[in-house]
């Protein structure tokens, strides 16, 4: 029998594989994008006090399409714990807002570990809206991580990114 993990896991690759054929069309008009992530800034919607709000790390965004990606990284997390991710990203709105800035929305979906109420700090699944502003070769990612019970408090965090390429 498959473990929770495993099950997350063999699904996260599925769906990136499902997307990644969906977005063939549109990633052979669009140049694939590499950029380099910060950890994050973090404010957190309860209990904001006990909470590092200075989530430092380290992490990839890749592109393949305009509306597509793909997210993994490394970071200290609000309880002081290692987490490392994955999310694949799906941004359907977005807007020009000028000829250097643009807006992005959407969200991710993916795993997460380094939390010890969940999952006794192991991975677990996550669907997080986000949103994007990028002026040329920098950006921003915000996003807002929902309360889960007594487990998670949410949170609004901003992530900067620069674009490798």
């Amino acid at each position: 029998m498959q473990t929770l993990a495993s099950l997350l896991r063999n699904a996260t690759l599925s769906g990136a594989c499902a997307l990644g054929l969906t977005a063939t069309a549109s990633a052979e008009e669009f140049q694939r994008e590499l950029w380099l992530t910060s950890g994050f800034l973090s404010h957190h919607t309860q209990h904001a006090s006990r909470y590092n709000q200075h989530n430092d790390g380290l992490g990839l965004e890749w592109r393949w399409a305009d509306d597509f990606q793909f997210n993994t990284g490394h970071y200290r997390n609000s309880l002081r714990h290692g987490s490392t991710y994955a999310q694949l990203g799906w941004t359907p709105l977005d807007h020009q807002l000028s000829p250097s800035l643009k807006w992005q929305a959407g969200a991710s979906v993916g795993v997460i570990n380094g939390y010890p109420k969940v999952r006794h700090g192991g991975y677990f699944a996550t669907l997080v809206p986000a949103m994007t502003l990028e002026w040329g070769r920098v950006g921003v990612n915000l996003l807002y991580i929902p309360s889960v019970g007594k487990r998670v408090d949410g949170a609004y965090a901003i992530q900067l990114k620069v674009k490798a390429f």
